[in-house]
């Protein structure tokens, strides 16, 4: 009798840790597991993150560190090819920001995010133009799978140019589009971002086409 009890008490054990591995291979990564560059968490606490983006309208390097769960601070060096990401104007300029990142809400496998980058930018035109930056915008993201995260932005970069005379105004740009990033482990990760809109600027003349395309490759320190 004794015997048999045992047998049971094994099988009981047995049976219940395969049920919660399996519980724990089909259910959603907890938040924060994995950090993110493009969806809508952050890095984590204490975690720090470099990575590069190339692409158009530049390309950009950065360095990400987790101040919370919820929110961390960057630094980005952008390296740019295009003028305010208009598809039909290529201009050579350099750019500086400081990404400010928060998820502002989150359940099951979604989540949203918002930032904001204050920075500077100079493009080196036949007179130099030089200005301030503060894009903002925001991201939902959802987990598709442990190692895949699919998500859609809306964003409105913001330049103002004080020189020279003839750029001088502020550009807009309300742009919107999908991203999707793939942790190829638990350090590495790559991605795509995406954004198309229009370039508006305040000095007149409509509108026009700009978009952004970038492939992601980020690491974990």
């Amino acid at each position: 009798m004794r015997k048999m009890l045992m047998a049971f008490v094994v099988a009981g054990t047995l049976a219940f840790e395969a049920s919660a591995q399996s519980r724990r291979e089909t259910a959603p990564p907890p938040p924060g597991t994995r950090y993110s560059l493009l969806g809508g968490e952050t890095v984590g606490a204490g975690v720090d993150v470099v990575s590069g983006e190339f692409g158009w309208p530049g390309i950009s390097f950065g360095f990400t560190h987790g101040t919370s769960r919820d929110s961390d601070v960057g630094a980005r060096f952008d390296l740019l090819f295009g003028f305010e990401e208009v598809s039909s104007s290529s201009q050579f300029g350099i750019g500086f920001r400081v990404p400010f990142r928060t998820t502002v809400f989150r359940r099951d496998r979604i989540s949203v995010l918002v930032h904001i980058d204050p920075g500077l930018k100079l493009y080196t035109t036949s007179s130099a133009a030089f200005g301030f930056q503060a894009p903002i915008g925001a991201t939902v993201s959802y987990v598709a799978t442990r190692d895949v995260v699919v998500a859609f932005g809306v964003d409105m970069p913001l330049t103002l140019l004080l020189t020279p005379d003839a750029l001088r105004a502020l550009y807009l740009a309300p742009t919107f589009g999908p991203a999707v990033e793939f942790h190829v482990d638990p350090r590495l990760t790559a991605g795509l971002n995406t954004r198309f809109g229009p370039v508006i600027s305040t000095a007149g003349g409509g509108s026009q086409f700009g978009f952004v395309t970038q492939l992601l490759l980020a690491y974990r320190m």
